[in-house]
């Protein structure tokens, strides 16, 4: 169910509620006992279903979310700042991502790409290196380091 649909139930649902208390508190008023406890059961039914949509959609926002390394994590701070994906178009908050994307001989910077975009290009948001790159990239450095120092 998509968030419109689901609000559209949660709405009537309300509108439900709100029926079923009006007639438990005239049943109440009047002493029909009868009709109060059918008012009750309906009211609480309702009630009922209503969590358990709002309990699935936010399941349902957990799980999308959880897959996704690049939204922000759950009480992870973020910034408010509004940005355009430079892929989608779509505006986005913050946190977005700067890529260079090469096919063939072409390649393009982009600066500005939102976390479903990462997510639907597959990128990693952690590249790991052998330890042999890595020890070669040092005794670099420590060469360049050594050549300036002269």
């Amino acid at each position: 169910m998509n968030n419109t649909g689901a609000d559209i139930a949660i709405s009537a649902l309300n509108k439900l509620t709100d029926q079923e208390l009006a007639a438990m508190r005239a049943a109440s008023r009047d002493g029909n006992r009868p009709l109060y406890e059918i008012s009750s059961t309906r009211y609480h039914a309702y009630l009922t279903a209503k969590d358990e949509i709002t309990k699935a959609l936010a399941d349902a926002v957990e799980e999308r979310d959880g897959s996704n390394p690049f939204l922000p994590q759950r009480d992870e701070w973020v910034t408010m700042d509004m940005h355009t994906c430079d892929l989608c178009g779509r505006a986005c908050s913050s946190p977005v991502y700067s890529v260079l994307l090469a096919y063939g001989g072409q390649a393009k910077a982009v600066t500005e790409v939102c976390a479903d975009c990462m997510w639907r290009l597959k990128f990693q948001p952690v590249k790991t290196i052998p330890l042999d790159a890595y020890r070669l990239f040092e005794q670099w450095l420590s060469t360049r380091s050594d050549a300036e120092e002269e």
